[in-house]
């Protein structure tokens, strides 16, 4: 359902946004980059809106965000402190998904309208050429060295086979160089040594195994799982880890599980039943997990994935709905967002203490949780709920006092430097 149309200022105290100095530089986060870009801030989150199709920045450890200076019309006067425009890096018409490369050097932007990813250069806050996808995708995927794009378009048209494929996009040409043929493919899982692809489709059982780096990589096939959407690798790349969201996905061959998949043998060694399986974050040897089997309530697990065991008893009870995203804060609380749920007394937004394995009271409806970045070294979590950011400080569970609001529809969050 709609979220309820509300003013941020009826409920919170509004941040008044003061102009940044002018002559700060901003070094990346892996210490080798120095910028002076437009918004002079530092720690950048990057925020999509669908509406302006403009990226919003955030200074994330004040929750402040720049304004150009701007000339008062009635005073004449010009300098800090004026009102302007805020500072945003213009796109295109429209933006939902982004991704940061690995090597913190680029983001990219996702057009659904026109089904175009936009590279952006952090460093600068400009764009940096634009790539046409076959048809729409929901997703892209980095590969760890940051030399490639993998995108799962589901439509793409692929001569003699079923539509549907991944477009491998090759970072330095900006250009499309190959398609992996999979049939309705939706999602991807990358190993940490690049050598292996893993590709989910909408409406199948089976998972597609591809090493994109092997002189001549195709797609093989690997059946027994019940609709996997999602997969974590082990730190040597051994091992995947396999999302099976089972019934809620559609599917007849099983319940929502964890399999632990061996990648040269290319077998499922084990399987741990989990309430359900949409969504999931690995953190060293533990895997968390949720899902939605149905009725009132979602569900949250806890897998030990080196001894491939559930460490919660029972399933957490969390709200409901179709969970796809979630995020670890910095004072060990999970923060579960769901596109779809009933939000008329509870919302899209759970969360779980992983002190206690206890779930928080249930919050207000706020709309479709479509993205979400813990903050870094801060109790911060940034949330897109309904369309709006939301700054939750996890300490209490609830919204802080310091509220940002901007205009349009937000979508997506990322963290660019730390």
């Amino acid at each position: 359902m709609k979220r309820a149309v509300l003013l941020l200022g009826t409920l919170v105290p509004l941040l008044i946004i003061a102009s940044c100095s002018s002559n700060n530089s901003v070094t990346g986060p892996n210490g080798n980059v120095t910028v002076n870009a437009p918004s002079k801030l530092q720690h950048r989150a990057f925020i999509t809106n669908q509406y302006s199709g403009n990226i919003q920045i955030m200074d994330s450890q004040n929750d402040t965000t720049a304004y150009y200076t701007a000339t008062n019309n009635n005073t004449g006067v010009t300098g800090t402190g004026v009102t302007g425009s805020a500072v945003a890096i213009t796109v295109s018409t429209s933006l939902t998904f982004a991704g940061l490369s690995p090597d913190d050097l680029e983001t990219l932007v996702y057009d659904p309208t026109s089904h175009i990813l936009t590279f952006i250069t952090n460093s600068s806050e400009t764009t940096n050429g634009t790539v046409n996808l076959a048809d729409y995708a929901t997703m892209a995927l980095y590969s760890p060295d940051s030399k490639n794009i993998y995108v799962p378009v589901p439509n793409a048209l692929i001569t003699n086979s079923p539509p549907g494929g991944v477009q491998v996009i090759n970072v330095a040409a900006g250009q499309i160089i190959g398609t992996f043929a999979v049939p309705s493919a939706r999602y991807v899982a990358i190993s940490p040594d690049g050598n292996t692809l893993l590709v989910f489709a909408n409406n199948a059982d089976t998972m597609w195994l591809i090493h994109p780096t092997a002189s001549a990589p195709s797609a093989v096939a690997i059946s027994g799982f019940a609709r996997p959407v999602n997969a974590f690798f082990s730190s040597d790349s051994s091992t995947a880890y396999v999302l099976n969201c089972g019934p809620e996905c559609g599917s007849m061959a099983g319940p929502p599980s964890v399999m632990s998949f061996n990648v040269a043998s290319q077998t499922i060694t084990s399987t741990v039943a989990v309430g359900g399986a949409s969504v999931g974050l690995l953190k060293g040897s533990t895997l968390y997990v949720a899902g939605y089997p149905g009725g009132a309530t979602g569900t949250f697990d806890v897998v030990d994935v080196s001894a491939m065991t559930r460490t919660t008893t029972n399933s957490i009870a969390i709200g409901d709905g179709t969970h796809t995203t979630m995020a670890l804060s910095n004072n060990n609380k999970i923060y579960i967002g769901a596109v779809t749920c009933v939000n008329v007394t509870n919302g899209c937004l759970s969360i779980v203490d992983l002190g206690n394995n206890q779930a928080a009271p249930p919050l207000p409806p706020r709309g479709a949780v479509t993205g979400m970045q813990s903050i870094p070294n801060r109790n911060t979590m940034y949330v897109i709920e309904g369309t709006v950011l939301d700054i939750y400080d996890t300490s209490t569970g609830q919204l802080q006092t310091t509220q940002v609001p901007f205009r349009g529809a937000l979508y997506g969050v990322i963290q660019v430097d730390q």
